[in-house]
């Protein structure tokens, strides 16, 4: 069984909503065992334990929150045992032009100096999804086939 943890941190709930649709399109895939965390309840230990990574966050100031970003820095502990491991990122933001590419990417890099696998989106926001303001309709629907698009990456490679 191939287990991913979505974590996430949240001040207005929009993160969070979108962590709970990424969280469903992943359990929607069998042999995924997917666990959602609060960035401030992720240990690094959990970071070990699972197959794929799945990290959310706000935008601010078109990077992560500081609450994601210690997680970051401090998973340098673990350097070179995430390495294969599936990685995936998503954000919100109150604009359009909030820096929702920016956050995405400032997570990324952290999991690509990690080695982590990178699953991208191939239509709509491409470095994971977004949303402005509150997830509507559309970034909903992003955030649950994004579930399941790393799913099955993790599956392929872990199950």
């Amino acid at each position: 069984m191939a287990k991913v943890l979505v974590t996430y941190y949240s001040r207005s709930g929009n993160t969070r909503r979108m962590a709970e649709k990424i969280h469903e399109g992943l359990a929607s895939i069998n042999g995924v065992d997917v666990t959602l965390k609060k960035v401030q309840e992720t240990t690094l230990d959990d970071l070990l334990e699972f197959d794929g990574i799945v990290m959310g966050s706000p935008t601010y100031f078109g990077v992560m929150a500081a609450q994601v970003k210690n997680l970051v820095d401090e998973s340098v502990k673990h350097f070179g045992k995430l390495v294969g491991k599936v990685g995936g990122v998503f954000t919100s933001s109150g604009g359009v032009g909030g820096g929702n590419e920016t956050t995405n990417l400032s997570i990324l890099q952290a999991l690509l100096i990690h080695g982590m696998i990178v699953q991208g989106l191939q239509k709509g926001n491409h470095y994971g999804p977004v949303s402005v303001g509150a997830p509507d309709e559309k970034a909903q629907d992003e955030c649950l086939r994004y579930g399941k698009q790393v799913g099955e990456l993790t599956l392929k490679l872990f199950g």
